[in-house]
């Protein structure tokens, strides 16, 4: 390609050493720096970063928020996820695979006992903890002693089936005006959808490797590296993570009747669904 130069030829060890992990995804060990494994896929961990800070940023000055509340735990969730994939795809080693494995219990933890115990009482709420805490040690710990993968995806898809479920009957209780409904109905779906097409590129960076690979030697560097599809995962999911979480923060803080700028804060692709909401619904009223 014009303006691109090769790939090096054969394999290169950086600094952080030979890797360890139990998974070393396509992209080429250090092939843009000695200090960072897998560099694409270290980059694009930015993200979730950057979509969990504008939701902590958002909910910190709520009088029912606050940095450490429970509206602020699933975005610190999302941040931790992208510190800890981050650590995980510049060393390669073990350890830090099991941080980058464990962030996703964070988000999606935090983000169920948000949906189950906004309006709990005090009882209500400690009983639910201890139960999400009492699933998500024993299964971290299982996963780490044991070293498998089965255990923590169960749990994974378990967690996020009953947030989906959740968040549907949410929308049914709490939205009354059906276009609305709609709405966010096919918010929840762009979200739940961004996060299945970044699963099958995923798939297809990890079960198709030799040929993704051939391609993008073929190309050159640095138009390869738009070509390195778990980069893309990691955009993708963050995406649909910040919508479910922007979604979750909505459902358990609206205000029936209330249309007053309700998607300040909110970034792409929440705000546009929000702010046409809210127009749909001050016409309405005004009817």
């Amino acid at each position: 390609m014009p303006l691109g130069w090769p790939y090096q030829q054969g394999p290169v060890t950086g600094v952080h050493g030979p890797p360890n992990s139990n998974h070393n995804f396509c992209e080429e060990d250090y092939i843009i720096t000695p200090y960072i494994a897998e560099f694409v896929n270290t980059l694009t961990n930015l993200t979730y970063v950057i979509y969990g800070a504008h939701g902590i940023r958002r909910v910190r000055h709520r009088e029912d928020g606050g940095l450490f509340s429970t509206l602020a735990f699933p975005y610190w969730g999302l941040v931790g996820v992208g510190v800890l994939s981050a650590w995980f795809h510049i060393t390669l080693k073990y350890h830090s695979q099991m941080g980058d494995d464990l962030s996703m219990f964070l988000a999606v933890g935090a983000l169920l006992h948000q949906l189950t115990t906004f309006n709990s009482t005090p009882t209500q709420r400690l009983k639910t903890t201890l139960l999400i805490l009492g699933t998500l040690i024993p299964a971290s710990i299982y996963h780490v002693w044991a070293d498998e993968i089965y255990v923590h995806e169960l749990v994974f898809a378990i967690m996020i089936l009953l947030v989906v479920r959740q968040a549907r009957r949410l929308i049914r209780e709490r939205v009354t005006n059906p276009e609305s409904q709609k709405r966010l109905g096919s918010m929840a779906i762009f979200g739940l959808g961004s996060g299945l097409f970044g699963y099958f590129l995923w798939n297809i960076d990890f079960h198709l490797c030799s040929h993704v690979t051939a391609f993008k030697r073929e190309l050159g560097l640095p138009w390869a590296l738009v070509f390195e599809l778990h980069g893309w995962w990691h955009i993708l999911t963050g995406i649909g993570a910040y919508t479910g979480m922007a979604l979750v923060e909505y459902l358990v803080t609206l205000e029936e009747g209330r249309t007053d700028r309700i998607e300040e804060g909110f970034v792409w692709p929440v705000r546009a669904v929000l702010r046409n909401l809210e127009g749909s619904e001050a016409a309405r009223k005004a009817r």
